[in-house]
């Protein structure tokens, strides 16, 4: 009695550890978690962020769950991060990461790789531009500094593993995409003036984040997270 005592009470604490861990790299169909786990890596940022400027806030930047499908993004007038549910995003997004990834199969991994993992610290990247007054001046470079501190964060969190994931498969999909930058054109310009068309297509925003994923993982130079955020301050 004594022994299924003692094991029932070690199933018990170990099975509330668990669910009480963040997800992450998992699809989300529960709006409530997703708000929770993001708005936890909000805090965790926020803590890492006065290590170095304690005096920094994120001014009570908090997570949205939009009833309808929209991309995952940050809004400065808000000062929130929309996240879509996975059953929102169905429509919009599992025809293209099953042509890009070549299954349903590994549109299924795709979404756990990017959607409800990598980009989740792209998003509180944006919030910490606009919350220090540091937004670049052109759209391609304010996404090419959010992907480097998701990909500084998480390789910072012992999320390497995924991040090679996330290095690999952005490599595969880029041989399935065209940049959409005309040849000849100065492409931050073109970016940043047709920002919001880009967009709206996956195939065509999906090469600008692929492309700058890859250059950023292959770039021997770029330097751990603690490093990398002290230039906000």
């Amino acid at each position: 009695m004594q022994h299924k005592l003692f094991i029932t009470t070690v199933w018990l604490v170990l099975s509330s550890f668990s669910f009480g861990q963040n997800k992450y790299f998992e699809i989300y169909n529960d709006s409530a978690l997703l708000k929770k786990d993001n708005n936890a890596l909000i805090k965790e940022f926020e803590r890492q962020m006065q290590k170095v400027n304690p005096a920094f806030s994120f001014k009570s930047l908090t997570t949205e769950i939009p009833a309808q499908f929209m991309p995952g993004q940050y809004s400065e007038k808000t000062n929130k991060i929309y996240l879509p549910l996975w059953q929102t995003s169905i429509p919009a997004m599992e025809s293209f990461l099953t042509d890009v990834g070549g299954s349903r199969e590994n549109a299924m991994k795709l979404a756990n790789l990017f959607f409800y993992g990598y980009f989740l610290p792209h998003e509180v990247g944006h919030a910490l531009q606009f919350n220090t007054k540091r937004v670049p001046e052109n759209a391609y470079d304010m996404e090419y500094e959010a992907n480097e501190i998701a990909i500084t964060y998480w390789r910072s969190s012992g999320r390497g593993k995924e991040m090679d994931e996330c290095h690999q498969w952005a490599k595969k999909m880029l041989s399935k995409l065209k940049n959409p930058v005309p040849p000849n054109t100065d492409a931050k310009k073109y970016i940043t003036t047709h920002y919001w068309d880009l967009v709206k297509d996956p195939y065509q925003y999906g090469y600008i984040q692929f492309s700058q994923i890859v250059q950023i993982m292959e770039d021997p130079s770029l330097p751990d997270f603690n490093t990398y955020i002290k230039k906000y301050f």
